[in-house]
């Protein structure tokens, strides 16, 4: 018995070291191929579906995040500088600041959070992240969370103190994140916050619209891409 578990092992760790050596779509496909094939081994085939969940799944963990910041996608800047970069482009949010603000707004909807994550990694332990996140129940939690971020904008958007003090947890957790002293930073504003509330109260629609009635949209953000990084460029 204790020689077949061994053999059984090495099986499972040749494969996973094969698997390791394709890319996701690859791996996605050999996932749905022996999903639809009846395991000869079941045992076997319980690890070896395991470890394929593994490699698609292993180490994406922030899934009510992910939700979250998908609605900005559409608008959101990568770049090497982060928050040293300045302030962004009118109508766009820096994927650096936009983690800032996360670890700012999940407080206010804690519960909703951790349900979303318990769900996920439920879905997790037999389906590819990927097609949950892609799923038509994932698209009604990232529209509850955008809900909720909403509210939490809009409060703090009418109330001077609240303001304040989700300015200021946004900027040192930015710091934080960045590891680079606040003074260093631009701090964040009201006028980051509004482009943050105008961006998630917008997105709906843009997302509802026909792709032709996108273009233009997609060449504006493609616009603002090119002059952000020639506007990078010329500060090097």
């Amino acid at each position: 018995m204790e020689n077949i578990e061994s053999l059984m092992a090495m099986r499972v760790e040749t494969v996973r070291e094969l698997l390791r050596h394709l890319d996701r779509p690859t791996v996605l496909r050999i996932f749905d191929r022996m999903s639809r094939t009846p395991p000869r081994n079941g045992q076997l085939a319980s690890r070896l579906m395991s470890v394929v969940l593994e490699l698609l799944n292993g180490g994406r963990r922030e899934h009510a995040r992910r939700l979250w910041t998908s609605w900005l996608e559409p608008v959101l800047v990568r770049d090497h500088l982060g928050p040293a970069s300045g302030r962004p482009l009118p109508g766009t949010v820096n994927a650096a600041d936009a983690a800032a603000w996360w670890a700012v707004l999940a407080p206010h909807m804690a519960e909703l959070v951790a349900d979303v994550q318990e769900r996920v990694a439920e879905r997790a332990r037999h389906v590819p992240l990927d097609r949950i996140l892609e799923s038509e129940e994932a698209e009604r939690w990232a529209e509850t969370l955008r809900r909720r971020s909403v509210i939490a904008l809009r409060t703090a958007r009418d109330n001077p103190q609240v303001l304040d003090a989700m300015l200021n947890a946004a900027n040192a957790e930015r710091s934080r994140l960045a590891g680079v002293p606040l003074e260093r930073l631009r701090p964040l504003d009201v006028r980051d916050l509004d482009t943050l509330l105008a961006v998630l109260e917008a997105m709906p629609a843009w997302y509802a619209a026909d792709w032709r009635e996108r273009e233009h949209d997609h060449l504006l953000v493609s616009v603002r891409g090119a002059l952000h990084a020639e506007r990078q460029a010329g500060t090097a």
